[in-house]
């Protein structure tokens, strides 16, 4: 009997090690990456690699001009990062909080658990799809105000 347990301990310790290497790399990954964007402006080009749907449509997808406003927030330009993608900006922090909190569940070992707030419908998720959709076209719209969307 106490074999099963001293094997489910030496599991219990090899799994949380490994979380916590897994973690490690990740934030030594993540600050690597935040160290290039900060040194190297995608704006010059260089080795940052070209948005696929803007190469072969000519029109901006939702996601085009992130790394640029990361690089502008990353430099305290929180304005410049608006203009070059706004919904990336304000998901930002969103992303953030998801990241640390499911890191934080998997340094204990446990799934990481979301409630929904009463306040946020049922149907959230879609409405993020639809949401990101529709930035994504009526950033290519070249009227105002839908032009303000556009990368510039």
């Amino acid at each position: 009997m106490s074999t099963h347990i001293e094997s489910a301990t030496g599991i219990a310790i090899v799994r949380r090690v490994g979380n916590a290497l897994c973690l490690l790399l990740g934030v030594a990954a993540l600050a690597a990456a935040v160290y290039v964007v900060y040194t190297h402006d995608p704006a010059d080009g260089g080795y940052y690699p070209v948005c696929v749907f803007h190469k072969l449509t000519g029109l901006d997808c939702p996601g085009c001009g992130t790394l640029r406003a990361v690089h502008q927030l990353l430099h305290g330009h929180l304005l410049a990062a608006l203009r070059l993608n706004a919904l990336s900006v304000c998901m930002l922090p969103v992303l953030v909080v998801v990241i640390a909190r499911n890191s934080l569940a998997a340094w204990q070992g446990t799934a990481a658990r979301w409630p929904r707030p009463r306040w946020v419908p049922a149907g959230w998720r879609w409405w993020l799809v639809g949401l990101i959709i529709a930035f994504g076209v009526l950033r290519n719209v070249p009227v105002w105000p839908f032009a303000l969307l556009a990368p510039h």
